[in-house]
């Protein structure tokens, strides 16, 4: 059976099954959700990397460590270095009965296709 799995660091990880989403702890203790009673929302994030970027990542703006109002460089900074502004994708799961999650992905055009294809996927079995 196939299934994705989201680690989650303050709480039990998150697996999607076809019917259902399953949540286990560390201490093996689980919840389940049925996959029509879950939302997915997702949205574009702008996130300033100042790591290495990642390899599916797209740059779409720079910024400074140190900026003006206007946008530009602080000169009273010496060291003033430019920071990459990269298009994320964000997708949150929530649910009636208290789920709430959020994960950011790196390649914007792949965590946009996984929710359209859950969002597709619930109204089919609807």
């Amino acid at each position: 059976m196939t299934h994705y799995n989201f680690e989650n660091a303050n709480g039990g990880d998150l697996f999607i099954y076809p019917a259902f989403l399953a949540i286990i702890d560390s201490s093996r203790k689980f919840g389940l959700i049925d996959i029509r009673e879950l939302d997915f929302d997702f949205h574009a994030q702008r996130f300033l990397e100042e790591e290495k970027i990642p390899k599916d990542a797209v740059v779409v703006d720079h910024t400074w460590a140190k900026v003006n109002k206007n946008g530009t460089p602080d000169k009273r900074f010496k060291d003033n270095y430019q920071i990459p502004i990269c298009q994320y994708g964000e997708v949150a799961l929530t649910s009636q009965t208290g789920l709430n999650e959020s994960y950011s992905f790196s390649s914007y055009e792949k965590s946009s296709n996984f929710a359209q294809a859950m969002k597709d996927y619930q109204k089919i079995i609807k």
